[in-house]
């Protein structure tokens, strides 16, 4: 009995005895949570973010300059008999040519390297307006996609020796 009882307390001892350790481990939350300016967003979710697209004219260190490209259509006018009735009809004429016009520019801060934009690449990203921005003397409206959300983890093999003190916590 008094071996057994020894030895449980040496095993106790040489528990207590091992060095506390302390793993820190970064956890990136949903790419759909996201921070601008310190604050978290559901960027599916709230209203102050936007659908962009376009295309990628500029890379910079901090974000890209995108162009909104938009689509004019030009269309046959009715000349004959048969075209006018299809008109009148509501169908509308045939296509004759259609060519990408170069809208406004804008800046998104914080885009993403992955995949990394390049001159010309088309650019879909949800973002929300933050001010405007300034680039070699051209005003611009300035979007922020925000940074990832990352979560510190601690995790101790040490046992606390802080005790609740009373008063504290009622």
């Amino acid at each position: 009995m008094k071996k057994t009882l020894l030895i449980l307390l040496l095993n106790c001892v040489g528990a207590f005895a091992q060095p506390a350790t302390v793993t820190t481990n970064i956890i990136t939350a949903h790419p759909a949570f996201r921070i601008v300016n310190g604050q978290l967003y559901n960027t599916e979710l709230s209203t102050n973010f936007a659908t962009l697209e376009g295309r990628c004219i500029a890379v910079l260190s901090n974000g890209v300059i995108a162009q909104r490209i938009e689509i004019q259509t030009y269309q046959e006018p009715a000349t004959n008999a048969a075209q006018v009735a299809l008109a009148v009809a509501g169908i509308p004429a045939p296509v004759i040519k259609a060519e990408y016009v170069p809208g406004k520019k804008f800046f998104i801060r914080n885009y993403p390297d992955q995949p990394l934009a390049e001159i010309g690449s088309p650019v879909l990203v949800r973002a929300m307006r933050d001010g405007v921005f300034t680039y070699e003397s051209e005003i611009m409206e300035l979007w922020d996609y925000g940074t990832p959300n990352k979560v510190a983890v601690v995790i101790t093999t040490g046992v606390s020796t802080n005790a609740l003190k009373s008063g504290i916590i009622k």
